[in-house]
């Protein structure tokens, strides 16, 4: 694909015309229209077509054997990694709190991990998994941080009796 671009110096006006035509065709074409191919497809596009701009250039000499690169999703934005606002709300979690008893201290397998629905996992994946214990109690300050000022999970706040869990776990030692 490389060879095609040599020799035509290209501007970055009919670059960025290119991609902009490309991104009316996907359009036309019925293509996904939801965010997270939408990001997918235009990080593509802008990146093949500064690549093609620089070796259209005069002089240009790019590496012989360039691999093709493959696809991504940005930031593990997968097709449905998020949720809808035009989607049916999601109950609060899968299953009830489970307290522990009086007098017992909060362990992670029995109490805490459940307070993480699989969206919550699954959008914290790209830095660490909130059903595994050793990374829960690295991060847990800034979990805890987080879980009080509202901003995890990213579709709402908790309510006040699983951040108090959440906070008694921490301030009780951090129990597997």
């Amino acid at each position: 694909m490389i060879s095609q671009h040599l020799g035509k110096a290209l501007t970055e006006e009919k670059r960025a015309r290119w991609v902009a035509l490309l991104g009316q065709s996907a359009n036309d074409a019925g293509l996904p229209a939801d965010a997270e191919f939408r990001a997918a497809f235009s990080a593509y596009l802008e990146w093949g077509s500064r690549l093609a701009l620089e070796n259209s250039q005069p002089g240009a000499q790019p590496p012989p054997k360039m691999p093709m690169p493959r696809w991504w999703w940005v930031c593990d934005a997968t097709p449905g990694s998020r949720a809808s606002a035009l989607g049916p709300l999601e109950p609060e979690a899968a299953a009830p709190i489970a307290a522990p008893a009086q007098g017992e201290a909060p362990s992670f397998e029995r109490h805490v991990k459940g307070l993480f629905r699989e969206r919550d996992r699954q959008s914290m994946k790209f830095a660490f998994d909130l059903w595994a214990y050793d990374d829960v109690k690295k991060n847990a300050a800034e979990i805890l941080t987080r879980v009080r000022d509202g901003s995890m999970p990213c579709d709402g706040a908790w309510a006040p009796e699983r951040v108090a869990l959440f906070a008694r776990w921490v301030e009780s030692g951090l129990t597997p």
